[in-house]
């Protein structure tokens, strides 16, 4: 059973503050109704560039790019709030970063990684990943690969044919986010294996050990916006995009014109 949120689908994970939604851009203008673009906006919404030759969105080699969902959540302390994003390599230079901000206007990349500021998150290279606090790059670590991984990519988390030669491959970025209070949240990066004719996730390439880090401007801030970025010559397309939204309870504070809602039932993380 799927419930319509004007052409948002949303499928319930919690009885908190949130539910995640998912995108798979079927609908035309579904990007920009639900995503802010920042102050030179070079991403748009196509019927035929995403996984498989469906709708998604797109950029070209080098597009430099950050998008926030219009919509924010309330944070709930002992939450955990997952994002993921289906982003297509196409060759091994860059990266593609996802994350929570308290900003959803005005919002442009914060350094040379993908991050933003004010925000909390990853930015995605091949062989591992950064994490952004708010403007700080707090460190750049190697990804720890499966078997899977490994015999998919070689040394790299995140393939693309030919393992840094030009080509095109997807595989979906992935990053939970638990709110522990005090200003402080656990971070925990993944990434998977996708089919390339559907976009089904399958198994789990490479993986980041959580971490633990403080950041002042999301843990007072009432509201938190989900996040997609990337920046330098790596990823020229998106896909398949699930992030956390208000539950039902919440929607009466949306004022944004996003239209009917029909809610599925819920379920505990």
């Amino acid at each position: 059973m799927r419930s319509l949120f004007a052409i948002l689908f949303f499928v319930a994970v919690s009885t908190q503050a949130a539910t995640t939604a998912f995108l798979d851009f079927q609908q035309a203008g579904q990007f920009s109704n639900y995503f802010n673009g920042d102050s030179a906006p070079v991403w748009s919404q196509s019927s035929s560039v995403g996984v498989g030759g469906t709708g998604g969105v797109q950029w070209t080699l080098g597009g430099s790019d950050v998008w926030v969902a219009k919509v924010g959540f309330q944070p709930t302390v002992g939450s955990t709030y997952t994002l993921s994003v289906q982003y297509l390599c196409q060759i091994n230079s860059g990266y593609g970063g996802i994350g929570l901000t308290s900003q959803n206007l005005n919002l442009n990349l914060a350094g040379s990684t993908a991050g933003v500021n004010p925000g909390l998150g990853i930015s995605y290279h091949g062989g591992g990943f950064n994490l952004n606090n708010n403007s700080v790059s707090e460190s750049d670590t190697l990804w720890t690969l499966t078997s899977y991984g490994a015999s998919k990519s070689g040394n790299q988390g995140i393939p693309s044919p030919g393992f840094g030669s030009s080509g095109n491959y997807w595989s979906q970025l992935s990053l939970k986010m638990k709110y522990l209070g005090s200003n402080q949240f656990e971070l925990t990066p993944e990434v998977y294996d996708v089919s390339q004719t559907t976009g089904a996730v399958g198994s789990m390439m490479a993986s980041g050990a959580t971490r633990t880090i403080t950041n002042s401007n999301l843990g007072g801030a009432s509201v938190l916006y989900p996040y997609f970025s990337s920046n330098g010559s790596r990823f020229v397309g998106a896909d398949n995009i699930t992030m956390p939204v208000p539950e039902p309870s919440a929607v009466s504070l949306l004022a944004v014109g996003l239209g009917g809602l029909a809610m599925m039932r819920r379920r505990r993380l």
